[in-house]
């Protein structure tokens, strides 16, 4: 499982919300020529000319499950209810439970960095005597003790602020968390500028580690 935390400034966020406000309900893709041909190929072995057929992407992604599968439409899975998202603060997100369980967390903050309370939670020491669940409600004591990143192992932290992720980088390193740095790549998307993209990779021994 994975969970990502994206904790947009507030002009992206009225941006996304308005994109997804305002996108068409349904989104259509052509099949190629070929395939086209080949689902209507005649006895004779003369392939038949015809139009393009417009589906929906529901359907296209129905189809391909299909022959993933090789069930009807009735017995392939929803892919749906494999992802889900929710509009919140970083922190927010963290306290309502959605790291729970989540073997990776991507970390995608502005340039000032990681907000306080997440790094807080980052640094804590992984608690072994904690439940691994993915819903709040299963965990018993309080909230204020629960280790909200405890079964996270591999923190992918992408960043747009070096001085920053020096920082937050800096504190995770030394926090009683166990993290370990084990790649740091640098990435100029533009070029002539001083701006560096950079992909820290942080793991450590958490949550399924300790079951398996």
């Amino acid at each position: 499982r994975i969970h990502v935390l994206l904790d947009l400034q507030h002009e992206w966020k009225q941006m996304i919300i308005h994109n997804m406000t305002n996108s068409p309900s349904e989104i259509t893709g052509r099949i190629s020529r070929r395939k086209a041909q080949n689902q209507n190929y005649k006895k004779n072995g003369k392939k038949k000319q015809i139009e393009s057929k417009e589906r929906t992407l529901e359907e296209i992604m129905q189809e391909m499950m299909n022959e993933q599968t090789g069930g009807s439409s009735a017995t392939a899975s929803d892919p749906r209810g494999k992802v889900s998202y929710m509009v919140a603060s970083a922190a927010t997100a963290l306290h309502e439970g959605q790291a729970l369980g989540a073997d990776v967390l991507i970390v995608d903050p502005p340039r000032k960095g990681l907000e306080e309370a997440v790094l807080t939670q980052l640094c804590k020491p992984h608690n072994p005597n904690q439940a691994f669940v993915e819903d709040p409600m299963f965990l018993d004591g309080p909230k204020y003790a629960v280790n909200w990143t405890n079964d996270v192992h591999t923190l992918i932290y992408v960043s747009c602020g070096f001085d920053a992720l020096a920082r937050d980088c800096d504190q995770l390193l030394k926090g009683n968390a166990g993290w370990r740095l084990e790649s740091a790549t640098g990435y100029v998307l533009f070029p002539g500028s001083n701006h560096v993209e950079t992909v820290a990779i942080f793991k450590r021994k958490a949550g399924r580690d300790y079951i398996d």
